[in-house]
């Protein structure tokens, strides 16, 4: 099987365990675009997925950065349509039957269930960023100073993540 199908039926498996969003499916994520199958580094993973945070869009856009390093501009559109339309049809098809089935007790048990393991596989995503991300002191402070401006409200995002930036880079003068 060439390089760009495997690349496209890794991220069509992981677009279908994004519950609660892309964060959940971040640990397997990592596993296989670097551990797996060695397409970019630890480093260049946390990286891309830090730039994919603050590019207007979906965290998950990670995959179109993984799939260009694969193969180009074609990996970056397989990489991206992969990861988005299976989980686009999904919605799309069970958005239409839904309120007729909400109020069924499977249902109502899948709903519940839901929620505790998205926040289960999000907070597995945090961990493996923070791995590979907090490399010392610096990188610490600066993710418990995000955690606090970001959780309070303060600032915009991408306002915390650029200073955070600047911060790390004039450190590293």
């Amino acid at each position: 099987m060439g390089e760009l199908a495997v690349l496209t039926w890794t991220f069509v498996r992981l677009s279908l365990l994004c519950l609660g969003g892309g964060l959940g499916a971040l640990p397997e994520m990592e596993r296989q675009v670097v551990s797996v199958h060695h397409w970019v580094t630890a480093r260049e993973f946390v990286d891309g997925y830090a730039l994919s945070q603050i590019t207007p869009g979906p965290a998950m856009l990670v995959t179109v950065f993984v799939g260009y390093r694969v193969g180009g501009i074609a990996g970056a559109c397989l990489g991206g349509a992969a990861m988005f339309l299976p989980t686009s049809l999904l919605t799309w098809i069970v958005t239409h039957r839904w309120e007729q089935l909400r109020g069924r007790p499977w249902a109502v048990a899948i709903e519940r269930a839901l929620a505790p393991l998205g926040i289960g596989l999000m907070a597995a995503g945090v961990y493996t960023l923070a791995r590979t991300a907090l490399v010392g002191p610096l990188t610490a402070a600066l993710a418990l100073a995000a955690f606090v401006l970001l959780s309070r409200g303060w600032l915009p995002p991408v306002v915390v993540v650029i200073a955070a930036g600047a911060a790390a880079w004039l450190a590293a003068l």
